[in-house]
């Protein structure tokens, strides 16, 4: 078993980014700043995570890269892992110029994680986000916002001639 380990992994793209403030879970402050990064099943980076995370830990315990079901509602047959941080994490574009962390969502990235053992409770591998380089602009990871044209009547300043009782 190794003490951990580091990887570069991706391209990949972010969900549920908490990179400008820490994540609340449960409406309790986690004081960490975290990311779920989505692979293909077939990604050279998954195959590398589950070689690390074996290695690490001897592939005991809890695994933090999980498979989503084929038959799940989002992203069927990915894989995910959600990575967390103490301090800040440093986002960057291919050319090395900072990047508004506030912009990532759904973006293509390349991410480093650190993974290291950890034996509480049944033991596991515990996945550690250390930055994060963009390859490609997101959708703000609200998928499609194409709304076409404002239907008639709703376009903006049409209510403000609306006669009002009152």
């Amino acid at each position: 078993m190794a003490d951990s380990k580091k990887l570069v992994v991706g391209p990949c793209v972010v969900k549920f980014p908490n990179l400008v403030e820490t994540e609340f879970f449960g409406g309790v402050d986690t004081e960490k700043y975290s990311a779920t990064f989505l692979f293909d099943k077939d990604s050279d980076s998954v195959k590398m995570m589950q070689g690390v995370i074996a290695e690490v830990n001897g592939g005991k315990g809890s695994n933090p890269l999980k498979e989503i079901p084929a038959d799940a509602e989002y992203d069927g047959g990915m894989f995910r892992i959600k990575a967390k941080s103490k301090f800040r994490v440093r986002v960057i574009d291919a050319a090395d110029a900072a990047v508004n962390p506030a912009d990532v969502a759904g973006a293509t990235v390349q991410a480093v994680i650190g993974f290291k053992p950890y034996s509480q409770g049944t033991g596991g591998v515990t996945a550690y986000l250390q930055a994060i380089r963009v390859l490609r602009a997101g959708d703000g990871g609200g998928g499609e916002d194409s709304f076409g044209p404002v239907p008639a009547g709703y376009e903006p300043g049409a209510d403000l001639n609306d006669p009002l009782p009152f």
